[in-house]
């Protein structure tokens, strides 16, 4: 417990302090009747392996339609457009005169849409050309595809379909496997109840049967010896009382875990767990300081400069 509760133990002080239960061992009065398949049906909507494997499940489900769809005649509707722009001074092209030879002259009529204006052509309007239709490229289509004897996406698919029926059994061997320990959770819980009760009947038995030896001890009609066998077996059927009631407590806690309910009996949240912020205390069942036990023994704090009067005992 304190290697649990500290990183180490080096200090004398934390070695040598003295661990105080504040747990009890109590069994309650009257054990309360749930129906098994009740305690079934929590269990299969708590158990976080059942969750997990229902995930898995649903992913290779989708994981099979994908692959069932590659098999499947596909059509594709596609539409495209572009657009082009052009920019920058105008080009002189040659041209005849008839005063004489080739000449470097402008023709609107041979130059291209935005220079037919004539003068330069800005970035903007270039820019404006993509989409005012200028020089348009675009187009709509239709692509049809067929698969014929696709044998690799048919053993793909085939695969996929196994894998998928592999996981729905997984998923029914965990069911049947928490049925199960639910069910055998719920026996120990009643055959560990049972214990404690004969336990506690032999107790009752030796101390009524080491007060009558002491009574007749009392009265010269018995001998020491059989006094102290009754006590022996008074601390006997106390010691199984104790150890009845231990497995009792064990098998409680083994039925939580088998509804997947342990946390939530606890008072313990996850979700404080992922935020590392507690909002509540855990709700730790037959918790409560000890009164069985002196005070001097519970741990006191001591100030340095002063020193305690009587040393603990």
């Amino acid at each position: 417990m304190k290697n649990a509760l500290s990183r180490t133990l080096v200090d004398p002080r934390l070695a040598d302090a003295e661990v105080i239960p504040t747990s009890t061992m109590q069994l309650p009065a009257t054990e309360p009747v749930v129906p098994t398949q009740d305690l079934v049906n929590d269990a299969l909507s708590h158990r976080a392996e059942l969750a997990e494997a229902r995930i898995n499940l649903s992913n290779t489900e989708i994981s099979n339609k994908a692959v069932r769809n590659s098999l499947l005649p596909s059509l594709d509707l596609y539409a495209y457009y572009g657009g082009t722009g052009i920019g920058g001074n105008v080009a002189l092209a040659p041209c005849t005169s008839t005063s004489g030879p080739f000449e470097s002259c402008f023709d609107p009529t041979r130059a291209a849409p935005p220079f037919r204006n004539g003068g330069p052509v800005s970035y903007g309007n270039a820019l404006n050309q993509l989409v005012d239709s200028s020089a348009p490229d675009k187009g709509v289509g239709l692509s049809l595809t067929i698969p014929l004897r696709n044998r690799v996406a048919q053993a793909t698919q085939i695969r996929s379909e196994l894998e998928y029926r592999q996981s729905q059994m997984r998923l029914q061997q965990l069911e049947n496997q928490v049925r199960i320990e639910v069910r055998n959770a719920q026996f120990s819980v009643t055959q560990n109840r049972a214990s404690v009760a004969s336990a506690q009947a032999a107790v009752d038995l030796g101390h009524q049967s080491l007060d009558a030896e002491q009574k007749k001890y009392a009265l010269g009609a018995s001998t020491t010896t059989l006094v102290l066998q009754n006590q022996s077996a008074l601390a006997q059927a106390e010691s199984t009382l104790v150890s009845a009631m231990a497995a009792y407590e064990k098998a409680q806690v083994e039925l939580d875990r088998a509804t997947g309910l342990l946390l939530d009996h606890a008072g313990i949240m996850i979700a404080d767990a992922e935020r590392g912020e507690v909002t509540r205390m855990p709700n730790i069942p037959f918790v409560e300081p000890r009164k069985d036990l002196p005070g001097s023994v519970m741990p006191q704090v001591v100030p340095q400069t002063e020193q305690p009067q009587t040393p603990p005992q």
